[in-house]
């Protein structure tokens, strides 16, 4: 079974809306209305990258924010529980990103 694909069925809107009252974060939210963050990957230049599946993000192909599965995979696997060190390995993250998308998995909203 591919991963990426069965995640995005798992993280689709329609199986989400029991969640919405969680305690996940609103990370970085400037104009974009899809939880977001900036990030520095392999290349060198700072992006806003999706942190959730672009299918439940209204506009997900605006210019303020581009969809990376492994952004959105090392998100899942950070509010399961997976530490910084461990998803900058597996998911071939830088590990300041990898940190950042702990921090937005793990902190509570208003923090």
């Amino acid at each position: 079974m591919r991963l990426l694909p069965h995640l995005t069925k798992l993280t689709a809107p329609a199986r989400r809306r029991h969640h919405a009252t969680d305690d996940r974060p609103a990370p970085h939210t400037t104009h974009h209305s899809c939880p977001h963050l900036q990030l520095t990957l392999h290349d060198g230049t700072e992006r806003d990258y999706l942190l959730d599946s672009p299918n439940t993000c209204p506009s997900p192909t605006g210019p303020c924010a581009r969809y990376e599965p492994r952004i959105h995979l090392a998100y899942l696997l950070a509010q399961q529980g997976h530490d910084a060190h461990w998803l900058a390995h597996y998911a071939d993250l830088p590990l300041s990103a990898a940190e950042r998308i702990t921090a937005a998995a793990t902190t509570p909203p208003g923090r």
